[in-house]
């Protein structure tokens, strides 16, 4: 600065007035970021789950068909289909729980957006 002039006083101008609302909708679009990489997480979770999930029941059901046709191996195919039968059950439970995880990230997306609700999308 040159000696002898005085700095100019600061004014308020627009800029300086939505500075907090500019705060507050990089906020809103951090969390939104935040619910969307947390909602592909858990999705990609449970996706993997699933995908194993059907992969190991139906390699169950194909070796216990093999073996159906040794009768002395029987007993293992059985259990083997017993097997198969246990981890579609788990599957429904997994597809199930992946559901129940989805709608409750949904609601504490709109309880966090307020009365007024995500028009985000």
């Amino acid at each position: 600065m040159k000696p002898g002039l005085k700095p100019h006083p600061k004014k308020r101008t627009s800029r300086h007035q939505d500075e907090p609302v500019r705060n507050r909708l990089l906020r809103r679009m951090f969390r939104s970021a935040w619910r969307r990489k947390r909602k592909l997480a858990v999705t990609n979770r449970y996706e993997v789950g699933m995908v194993i999930s059907e992969i190991m029941t139906g390699l169950l059901f194909i070796a216990g068909s093999i073996l159906m046709f040794y009768p002395q191996m029987k007993r293992i195919a059985t259990v083997l289909y017993l097997l198969g039968s246990i981890t579609m059950l788990l599957r429904s439970g997994l597809r199930g729980s992946y559901w129940f995880r989805l709608k409750s990230l949904e609601s504490d997306e709109q309880q966090e957006a307020g009365p007024e609700g995500d028009w985000t999308r």
